[in-house]
This record gives structure tokens, C-alpha cells and sequence, in this order.
């Protein structure tokens, strides 16, 4: 009974360690890829100075 009572407090605790280790390797991952985006974001917008996203929507709803 006292084996039976440890193996199940130790499955568990492989399981509550598992489901740490994907909740902190995805918060790790998204926090990456959100600095990534963000910098690729900054490139782009570093290259269109003069450009403006509200004129080119008001280009493409005249045209239809």
C-alpha cells in the first residue's frame, strides 16, 4: 500500500514536471518570436519612410 501511495505521488510529479517544462519552453518560445517579429517589424518600417498604409487602403477601395 505505502509503494502503491509513492509510485502515484511520483507519477504525479513527472506529470506536473512535464506540463511545467511545454508551459515554460512555449512562454520562452512566444516571447522569441514576438522580439523576432517586432524587429523585422522596425526593418520595415525603417524602409518605408514615405510610405503610408492608410493611402494605399483608400487607393485600393477607389479602384473597385
Amino acid at each position: 500500500m505505502q509503494k502503491q501511495r509513492f509510485k502515484d505521488e511520483m507519477d504525479t510529479l513527472e506529470i506536473v514536471e512535464r506540463r511545467l517544462e511545454v508551459l515554460t519552453c512555449a512562454r520562452l518560445r512566444d516571447k522569441s518570436q514576438i522580439k523576432h517579429a517586432i524587429s523585422v517589424q522596425d526593418r520595415l518600417r525603417s524602409k518605408s519612410i514615405s510610405w503610408s498604409g492608410a493611402e494605399e487602403i483608400r487607393k485600393w477601395r477607389d479602384l473597385r
